[in-house]
């Protein structure tokens, strides 16, 4: 069977020499990740994008007959299947409640120790209400409670929330001192709202860096919280300008790139503002102030 054939098998989109297909060795309906083609030498090239083993992506093809030989696998009962979804569906609402919970629980930014941290950090424009602070917030890795800067993310899938743990007016001296929980996935932290282009940055104090003069003109800016998560925002559906405010690294450039690309296939013009090597738009800013 060819790598065609296996791809319309598996419910996929076939290509010119195989294409993108649902996966066989691990149970997931909504999303293609198994790439199929054919090498040179007429062998069958596999990848799963989910990070399924060739072995075991082989195994489960030959189980369904769709390659030669015999495979141990067999395909996953629907009732395991809708049992998985179902497990999953209620720890993504639990971590939503939870995130929901951390954010009503916070107080206005104004007067707090994130605010403090902000200013430390050489931010001078107005703090957003997607900012908040909370004295006591519980940090898993370490089991102890931390003051933290919280910020709201918007446009996911479910609430979510992200946690800056902070000791005086620097970030906590703990492992990890960021972390974001609930669905994070496509959405971002909206800091400003103006009439202008929309401008993306990857940190909340790089974000909040362009809001401090670093910006020639009004902006709406985002902060993506990760150079992944740069890469996956999740974009307004009506095309206008977009300013990608990478970070002075390989990940921040490829993540920059990436998120570009497909920017400007939905119809975006599109430009990149790089932060010079090894630093970021915060970095560029207290290097200003201290200039002054």
């Amino acid at each position: 069977m060819s790598a065609r054939e296996i791809v319309t098998a598996l419910r996929g989109r076939p290509g010119r020499d195989g294409g993108l297909c649902f996966c066989p060795a691990h149970a997931n309906s909504r999303t293609p990740a198994l790439s199929i083609s054919e090498g040179r030498d007429g062998r069958l090239l596999v990848h799963c994008h989910a990070g399924c083993r060739f072995e075991d992506i082989m195994d489960a093809l030959r189980g369904l007959g769709l390659v030669e030989g015999r495979g141990s696998f067999s395909p996953p009962n629907p009732s395991e299947i809708a049992k998985r979804k179902a497990e999953h569906r209620a720890e993504a609402e639990k971590r939503a409640n939870q995130a929901r919970a951390i954010w009503k629980e916070a107080v206005p930014i104004s007067g707090t120790l994130a605010e403090n941290y902000l200013r430390s950090r050489g931010i001078t424009c107005d703090l957003p209400n997607a900012l908040r602070f909370r004295a006591d917030c519980w940090h898993g890795p370490s089991a102890k409670r931390f003051p933290a800067m919280i910020a709201a993310v918007q446009g996911a899938d479910l609430p979510a929330v992200h946690r800056t743990y902070l000791d005086g007016v620097a970030k906590a001296r703990i492992e990890p001192n960021k972390m974001m929980l609930g669905a994070t996935a496509g959405g971002a932290v909206r800091l400003s709202q103006a009439d202008g282009p929309l401008v993306v940055a990857e940190g909340i104090e790089t974000a909040l860096s362009l809001c401090s003069g670093l910006l020639r003109a009004p902006a709406i800016v985002w902060a993506c919280l990760s150079a992944s998560g740069m890469a996956g925002l999740r974009l307004p559906d009506r095309p206008h300008r977009l300013t990608i405010a990478t970070d002075g690294d390989d990940a921040g450039r490829a993540a920059g790139h990436k998120l570009a690309e497909r920017a400007a296939a939905l119809g975006w013009t599109v430009s990149i503002l790089p932060a010079p090597e090894g630093k970021d738009w915060n970095d560029i800013l207290i290097m200003k102030g201290a200039a002054a």
